[in-house]
């Protein structure tokens, strides 16, 4: 479940320009530690919990080298990630050059079933002033 709160701003654009606007902005969200993920993983299998911290150690090494070399890495079920810098438009062919890459950033590609099972996610909005039963958007 994603919770959000209802903030308020003035608008800044648009047909609306100077009037309060309301909207949903995300509340934070909890948090689960390695050592949490740790237990997790041990309970569903056979695993000690140093053999699942290596494993996650390792992963995060194969993921930064394998990245930082040019490679997209494959984690089966979850999905790919990807290092992407895409080039910024420009009038001549001859100005394209290295300076015009922005910066480079990670992308993670869920798997389909990832994505179908992120949209089904319920969310929740709070409205702490209307003193009633939070609005459900499912």
């Amino acid at each position: 479940m994603i919770t959000y709160n209802i903030k308020q701003s003035v608008a800044h654009i648009g047909k609306h320009k100077g009037e309060k606007i309301y909207y949903a902005a995300p509340a934070p969200q909890d948090k689960i530690s390695t050592k949490q993920v740790e237990d997790y993983i041990t309970s569903m299998t056979s695993l000690s919990r140093s053999d699942v911290r290596s494993c996650i150690t390792a992963l995060a090494e194969v993921l930064r080298n394998e990245m930082f070399a040019g490679h997209m890495v494959d984690f089966a079920d979850l999905g790919s990630f990807k290092l992407v810098s895409t080039g910024k438009h420009m009038l001549k062919k001859e100005e394209v050059n290295a300076s015009t890459l922005k910066v480079p950033r990670i992308q993670f590609f869920p798997r389909k079933e990832l994505r179908e099972k992120a949209a089904q996610v319920q969310r929740v909005v709070y409205d702490p002033e209307a003193q009633k039963k939070p609005k459900k958007k499912d």
